[in-house]
């Protein structure tokens, strides 16, 4: 090797390793924004649901189940382009900037047509009328789809978390601030338009764009064909994880679909929260090592043990605590908004069922991430087609077999047999695009899935040797044990600890 091989191998050791320590804070710093991000949500959805009347609320989340596919419809995918590619200048990203005026703008006309049928047809006019109002929206948020994209492409996540804390945290006051005040189903679609402005204010302060009064559009069809295939991973994705609500609607009723959407948003609408901690970290990461095989592998399974830490241990927490948890709200429900205490017995047996498939959750939300961010978006599309087939099936088979005995229990059962399906068909994918080592991925998502188990267990055994003694004591006895467990053997036995943390920042 020649003295300047040598000087060459040595400045790409130190590229990476500054690499790992700007995505080692960018986690750090997301985390920090998610974990108040997700306890304001979850406070808010509590309050929301004590404010509401049930069926009032069953309604609403009828129609805020097609919000994220809204979202990704008026973006297109241009701007997860611009985060892939590095052949950018002013007049591509104006012109990207107009055609996603021009999206939303077409999306919001359409709307103000479909939207009142598709209302009328579920028998809920109002549900038309909040996908019309929420479509305004779409508008609002090309202020910051553009710049936002950019801080990401440049891995300046401690911004991004702090507006991003900032903007959300606004979103869950006035949520209960609506619902107080006898806005009801609107509660959540006036907060979003509400959480919109408020980011687009702040992105544009921390990182200015102005477009150019310019369109050349066969500077944007690239842009274009990188987005069609991410965005329509996404409607697709978006769709498949929102349709159960409307099974449940459709088979059981507005009730029975407030008592679904209520464990739904307690589990898995809390997981991909949770999960969002890596995810938003993971693209912009992928697409940078996209060059570099061995790096690619090693990150994704970094980045996979981390989700697994942030994730599980809320899945033994909603395994262990949540019916003692619910039983504690329900004494601050009135008789009078439709609840009972067997709605939250119910919504604790669906929580328990949708925790199952909280992980596999937050392991595939990796996936398409890593698929994007390698140019094959493709293979994205192919997993999410997979996946829109195999689990909405899932729901209405679950729902039409099992109604009769389990009612909107049936749904999350179907969540729990289709979803493990179209995980296999993802990590299929991901395993033969990047040749990663199966036995490797094992190993490293294998001690950490071991620590949860056995806190689990500990958990378990905890809480039926104290019997009932209360909730609050049940609580923090069979939920505190299980934690202490599952960290004393992340750290003594996958050196997951304070100290090892620290020092992957420094």
């Amino acid at each position: 090797m020649t003295k300047q091989d040598a000087q060459d191998a040595e400045e790409d050791k130190a590229a990476a390793a500054r690499l790992q320590t700007s995505i080692n804070r960018g986690v750090a710093w997301i985390a920090a924004s998610q974990v108040i991000v997700a306890v304001a949500d979850i406070i808010a959805v509590l309050l929301v649901v004590a404010l509401m009347n049930q069926e009032n609320y069953g309604i609403m989340m009828a129609g805020i189940g097609f919000y994220a596919v809204l979202d990704v419809t008026a973006d297109f995918g241009v701007t997860s382009a611009i985060i892939q590619r590095d052949d950018h200048n002013e007049d591509r990203i104006s012109t990207v900037f107009w055609f996603n005026v021009l999206v939303s703008a077409g999306m919001f006309g359409a709307l103000c047509i479909i939207a009142p049928i598709y209302g009328a047809s579920t028998g809920y006019p109002i549900v038309g009328w909040l996908l019309i109002a929420y479509s305004a929206k779409l508008l609002l948020q090309n202020v910051y789809a553009i710049p936002y994209a950019l801080l990401r492409k440049d891995l300046r996540f401690a911004t991004v978390a702090k507006i991003r804390t900032s903007a959300y945290v606004v979103e869950s006051i006035l949520r209960v601030v609506f619902a107080a005040t006898g806005f009801g189903v609107w509660c959540y679609t006036l907060a979003a338009i509400a959480r919109t402005i408020t980011f687009g204010v702040l992105i544009q302060l921390a990182r200015p764009f102005l477009p150019r009064l310019v369109f050349k559009f066969r500077e944007v069809l690239p842009y274009v064909k990188f987005g069609m295939r991410s965005a329509s991973s996404q409607i697709l994705y978006y769709t498949y994880t929102n349709i159960d609500y409307q099974v449940v609607l459709y088979f059981f009723g507005p009730q029975a679909n407030a008592i679904y959407s209520f464990a739904y948003w307690i589990v898995l609408e809390a997981v991909k929260t949770i999960a969002n901690v890596v995810i938003d970290v993971a693209f912009p990461t992928f697409a940078r090592l996209r060059s570099d095989p061995e790096a690619l592998k090693t990150q994704f399974i970094r980045l996979t043990r981390l989700n697994m830490m942030a994730v599980l241990p809320f899945v033994l927490l909603i395994m262990l605590c949540v019916p003692d948890l619910l039983a504690m709200f329900g004494r601050s429900l009135s008789v009078d908004k439709g609840w009972t205490a067997h709605d939250l017995e119910l919504c604790a047996n669906a929580a328990r069922l949708l925790a199952l498939v909280g992980l596999l959750r937050a392991l595939g939300f990796l996936g398409p991430p890593l698929l994007d961010g390698t140019g094959q978006p493709q293979l994205t599309l192919r997993y999410m087609a997979a996946a829109s087939i195999l689990v909405p099936l899932a729901f209405v088979i679950a729902a039409a077999v099992l109604g009769d005995r389990f009612g909107l229990i049936s749904v999350a059962i179907g969540w729990a047999v289709g979803y493990p399906i179209a995980f296999v068909v993802l990590m299929y994918l991901v395993v033969r695009s990047i040749h990663l080592e199966v036995p490797r991925y094992l190993r490293a998502a294998g001690g950490i899935l071991a620590c949860a188990a056995a806190g689990l267990v500990v958990g378990g055994i905890v809480s039926y040797a104290i019997g009932h003694v209360g909730h609050l004591v049940d609580l923090i006895a069979s939920g505190g044990s299980a934690l202490v467990t599952m960290f004393l053997l992340l750290a003594y036995w996958q050196d997951v600890h304070p100290r090892s943390m620290l020092a992957s920042l420094k």
